[in-house]
């Protein structure tokens, strides 16, 4: 891949990882690297290995799970603050992407750390 299409793609990641917790649509971040929004589409999933709106479920998915296991806020707050603005879709990207839902994921893995002391 030339490196003006490498630049763009990590461009794209960076505006990702940087704007996540706001609603972000594939053409706020086309414009952004200057693409058509069908060429960012194809480059992302051919450099990155998925598509630019996965990577963002990933981002968003990690940053909640952070959080969870970090804090005590409710998993309603958590949603917002990591840029769903639907509690039940947040719940189900999060239980397709780790398997369970996030109190479940929250709930396992202090049992984990209550055992390992």
């Amino acid at each position: 891949m030339a490196k003006g299409k490498a630049d763009k793609i990590k461009a794209s990641a960076e505006f990702i990882e940087a704007y996540y917790e706001q609603p972000i649509k594939l053409g706020d971040i086309a414009h952004e690297v200057n693409l058509s929004v069908s060429r960012l589409a194809h480059l992302f999933k051919e450099q990155m290995q998925v598509t630019p709106i996965e990577y963002l479920t990933k981002i968003r998915i990690e940053r909640a799970k952070k959080i969870l296991l970090t804090t005590d806020k409710k998993c309603w707050n958590i949603c917002y603050e990591v840029g769903y603005n639907s509690q039940t879709y947040f719940a189900r990207k999060f239980k397709e992407v780790t398997g369970m839902s996030p109190s479940e994921f929250r709930a396992d893995n202090r049992k984990c750390k209550e055992q390992n002391k």
